[in-house]
């Protein structure tokens, strides 16, 4: 009988470049158009987290929060407390952390208790956002 993982640290640290790729370069033409440069610069952001989190790096998940920290201030401050337009900027990039933060907590058993910690931690932060965000586009 074989076990395979459904996800790897590799794997989800590939999807993280991608989506960042994406962000970086669909997001440098909006500057162009006179808005701010934000898509850009969080796409070479989650860039730059996937190649931590590629290099088993603890710091891609400290990164990775730090670009929702940021994208999560940013939506505040241009939409303030609306949920559904929190959503549309927050809501893929919570799910993908909630994703990196239980591949980071399971993928590997030498991972010490303390980035275990962090992952948790941070997972249910990503929880909390998205639950946030709904109450407040329901209610």
């Amino acid at each position: 009988m074989s076990y395979r993982r459904w996800s790897s640290p590799a794997e989800t640290a590939e999807w993280i470049i991608l989506v960042g790729a994406a962000f970086a370069v669909l997001g440098g033409w909006i500057p162009w158009m006179g808005h701010a440069p934000y898509y850009f610069v969080a796409g070479i952001a989650l860039i730059g987290a996937g190649i931590l989190m590629l290099w088993n790096r603890a710091a891609g998940l400290a990164w990775y929060f730090g670009v929702f920290a940021a994208a999560l201030f940013w939506s505040i401050s241009k939409v303030g407390l609306d949920g559904w337009s929190l959503l549309s900027r927050l809501f893929v990039l919570a799910l993908l952390g909630i994703g990196i933060s239980i591949v980071t907590a399971t993928s590997n058993p030498t991972v010490g208790r303390p980035l275990r910690l962090a992952a948790t931690l941070t997972a249910i932060t990503y929880v909390v956002a998205i639950l946030g965000m709904l109450g407040s586009a329901i209610f």
